[in-house]
Order: structure tokens, then sequence, then C-alpha cells
């Protein structure tokens, strides 16, 4: 199959029909030596078609932009990853250096590609494969004006602004295209700043590898408290107060039961208002989103009795509760009992802290900063502690000392999650029940 000469000219419309065709597209080095690295090529060569430098602007224009078009390198580097999750895709090509395809566009955009779909529109109302050799329109145009006579077209060497149109703006209804002289003067004589500018960008950060940074944001809840600490002092007289009231009313009652000389009446009495003030059990996890166990995925593992991975959850377009509650029904009593589940600890009271029962760790001290408890020995002295861990993994070395327990998850058995997660609700249960029966119903 023969191709146009446009086609021969323009690479995004040879990578797609040699993507329909499943022809082979050849890299070469700077010597000019056949690679497979598409980090160390230096041309792409569509057989004896047309070749073009690796990061060459293509006619696809990335969504909500103008301006941005994808590089012939990130078009050639997501067609080799298409297969990939986009979170996986994402990070390797972070690794490497190279554009990003975003999440938005894979979809029409490999419909294009494998020639699903003959044209893609746009965010901006305009098809993102339109215009095809616009950088010829434009100068043509240019040259095009200057012979007619338009005052308005050509490039004025005082710099003064000069008018191009460029086929892309015909193909939106028309429209000028207004540019500095200077850069009319590059336009037109075959070059573009602003696309030889985004030919040497390299993305660094992108809005999805941010959101999966595991930075922490301890230091968020100091600043609070030092701009308002008006309110944390009304909060800690509160529950002050509340103790207090406790405190009296258990004094009362003793007092009413030695008067009486009924020492049964007091205990009950006692018991009726510890019974009253008794707090639901806590089980808190990492905050941070790339820890195995976070508050995306621990509602399955606990209540479901199933692992599921957090990067699975989020690429459904599952949300991050901020705290989650979880009934599980005792062995040994028979009672429903309701857990708390959280990952931060900003906010709790001493009654809070007192009803910490379970914590899980990825293994770094920085979780524990602004606990109440200032080292990861101390936490464990005083709750249970997991490690969850693949289990083919070893437990880090700095956790030795810790006192906390391996969580074996299988990789891919995923019939055994529910022995590993009942393991984990026996051990939970006995801690409650030896340590801090209190909180038993």
């Amino acid at each position: 199959m023969s191709l146009s000469a446009t086609a021969t000219s323009d690479p995004l419309e040879l990578l797609r029909q040699y993507t329909m065709q499943q022809k082979t597209i050849e890299l070469l080095d700077k010597d000019g030596n056949l690679t497979k690295d598409l980090l160390q090529a230096a041309t792409v060569r569509f057989g004896e078609d047309a070749s073009f430098a690796r990061d060459t602007p293509t006619r696809y224009l990335r969504s909500n932009s103008e301006s941005d078009h994808y590089a012939l390198s990130a078009l050639l580097h997501f067609l080799d990853h298409r297969n990939q999750s986009f979170y996986e895709y994402m990070k390797t090509t972070n690794s490497l250096g190279l554009q990003t395809v975003s999440f938005g566009d894979r979809g029409n955009l490999l419909d294009y590609l494998t020639g699903k779909i003959a044209d893609v529109v746009s965010s901006a109302g305009a098809s993102t494969t339109a215009g095809a050799g616009a950088g010829a329109a434009v100068s043509g145009d240019a040259v095009a004006g200057e012979k007619h006579g338009d005052d308005d077209a050509g490039v004025a060497s005082d710099g003064r602004r000069v008018r191009l149109r460029t086929s892309a703006a015909d193909s939106m209804g028309g429209g000028d295209r207004f540019v500095s002289g200077a850069q009319g003067a590059s336009t037109a004589a075959g070059g573009d700043p602003a696309r030889d500018i985004m030919r040497r960008e390299r993305v660094l950060v992108t809005t999805s590898s941010a959101l999966s940074s595991n930075n922490s944001f301890a230091s968020v809840a100091g600043l609070i408290k030092e701009l308002f600490p008006t309110k944390g002092a009304a909060k800690g007289a509160g529950a002050r107060s509340a103790d207090t009231a406790g405190a009296l009313t258990s004094a009362s009652a003793a007092a009413s039961g030695g008067a009486s000389g009924n020492g049964v009446t007091a205990r009950l009495a006692h018991r009726k208002t510890a019974r009253g003030k008794r707090q639901t059990p806590i089980i808190v996890v990492p905050a941070a989103t790339t820890a195995m166990l976070n508050m995306y995925n621990i509602k399955p593992l606990l209540q479901d009795f199933q692992f599921v991975d957090w990067r699975v959850v989020m690429e459904k377009g599952g949300s991050k509760p901020r705290e989650a509650t979880v009934e599980r029904k005792l062995q040994s009593t028979g009672h429903n009992q309701r857990f708390r589940v959280v990952d931060s600890v900003q906010d709790f009271t001493d009654a809070d802290w007192n009803s910490v029962v379970c914590v899980f760790t990825q293994g770094a001290a920085w979780q524990f900063k602004n606990w109440l408890w200032k080292s990861p020995e101390e936490v464990f002295r005083n709750c249970l502690g997991f490690y969850p861990k693949y289990q083919d993994e070893q437990l880090k070395e700095t956790t030795a000392s810790w006192g906390i327990k391996p969580l074996n998850i299988e990789r891919s058995r995923r019939h055994m999650d529910r022995a590993t997660i009942t393991g984990l609700w026996s051990s939970i249960e006995q801690y409650i029940a030896h340590r801090k029966p209190d909180l038993l119903p």
C-alpha cells in the first residue's frame, strides 16, 4: 500500500499507517546504527517512506491544550506500553524522562493510531488531527500575504505585529493568529521557537505522580494548632470537663454505696458509668498512599477478608475515606463489635489514645511523628503492631526492635486471604481481652 506525499511528511499519519499495517518502525542512534533503546535513538525511520528526529512534535494535541503537542517519542513509548496499567505506564515514563500521554487521552489516541476511528476531537472543540503540515501552511500563507500586498501579512523588520493564517485556524471556522515580528520571521523561516523549547522539555512531576507521593504532612497539624490555639484549648477543656464529671459521678455512687452499707450498689453504679463511657476500639493504618494497607483498601481486608491492591481501587475511581467503621462478631463473646479505622491521630483525645488496639506500619519511624508515644518501641508497648508484606518479602531490619508481627499476604493466591485475616482478627481479639477488656461489649 503506497502512502501519499502528505502522509510521508506527517509523522503522526505515518505512525498510524505503520501501526495499522503492523509494519516495522526502526530506531537509529546518532551514528545511524539500529538500536532498540528509545532513549539512545536520535532518529525514527519509517522504512523507505521518511525519517524524523525522535522528539519531533506531532499534530496530536494534548487535551485541554491549544499548543501542547505530543512528541513522536511519547507516542512510540505509549504504543509499546499500551497494555500496562496507567500507574505502571506513568511510573515507567517518568523514570525515562519521556512525555506522558494523559489518562484522558489514552483511549482516543489508541483508537486513532490503531484505525478504530478516523479523527479525534479535542476538548477545545477542534480536531486534534486536523491541519496536516500546519507549519508549512503558516509559512505559505505568510509568503502569500506578502505577495498579495496585504498590509497585515508578512514579517516586519521593526518588530511590529504581523498576521498569519494557519490551516488549523481555518478548520475551526476562520480567524487570524497574531504573532510578534520576531516570531513571524522565525515561523516564515520554517522554525518555531515554542516548539523547539517543548522539544527539549522533560516532565519531572505530573499531577498523577504528585498524588502518589509518600510525603508526610504531619507538620500541618502543628501549624493549625499554632494558628488556632483557642479551638484546641476549648476542645481540651471540654474533654477535661467530661472527665471531671465522670469522676464526680463515680465518687457520688461510691459514697452512696458506703452510706447504705451495700458495696454491690457502688460497684454496679461504677460499672454503669464505665459502660456509658465505653470507647470504640481504634485501628490505625499508614497515611501514605504508597503503603501496602491504607484507607483505600483496609475495609475490604478487615470486613470482606479480601486483599485488594490500593492501585486497583484508585484506577477504578475509588475515593479515600477519612475514616471507616468495621463490624466484627467477636468469637470469644458472640457479640457484635464496631471498630473505628483511621490514618490520622491529629484530633485524638486521651480516651482515643486509650482505645487504640492495633497499628499497621510500613516500617517508617516518621509515621509516629506527633504521636502521644514518642518512639515506635513505645507505640507497640501500648498496642498491637503488624507489618503488612508479601509472603516472599523480609521484614525491614529497622523494625527488629519494635515488637511487631508480620502480616504475610500472598501475591496472587487470593483464596488464602481468609485464613490470613482470620488469624489477624484472632490476635486482635486476644489482645483486647487481655490488655484492654474495658473496650469489649
